[in-house]
């Protein structure tokens, strides 16, 4: 007889969001890093960035859309990031598990009370 639950644990220092279903984690982000997967028969070549995280070991590797949310709250440059508190949810997609980022440490814009319709 084997146990078989170590074969269900994975040794990859990504954060995989398949790990964390239905949990929401915040991480505040220490370094930005990218990460070049090869060209495949599907697609060229690309490269996406590799966030990591202060007192964490594993590191998370950005979607285009997380990657855009993270431009948009925090500015473009890799540096602009480090510093910043986010939060992680997972959600579930039709290819697979996803990370949703939210950025926790951003000003909330302002609402008018006054509907002008």
């Amino acid at each position: 007889m084997t146990n078989m639950s170590q074969y269900a644990v994975s040794d990859s220092q990504d954060l995989k969001a398949l790990e964390h279903k239905g949990q929401n984690l915040k991480a505040r982000i220490s370094g930005v890093t990218t990460r070049t997967y090869p060209a495949t028969e599907k697609g060229p070549a690309i490269t996406k960035p590799v966030l990591s995280f202060e007192g964490k070991e594993k590191v998370l590797v950005c979607s285009r859309t997380n990657t855009k949310i993270l431009c948009k709250a925090y500015g473009d440059e890799d540096t602009d990031w480090i510093g910043h508190e986010i939060g992680l949810a997972t959600h579930d997609y039709d290819v697979g598990t996803g990370w949703i980022i939210t950025p926790l440490d951003v000003e909330a814009p302002a609402f008018d009370d006054d509907i002008p319709f």
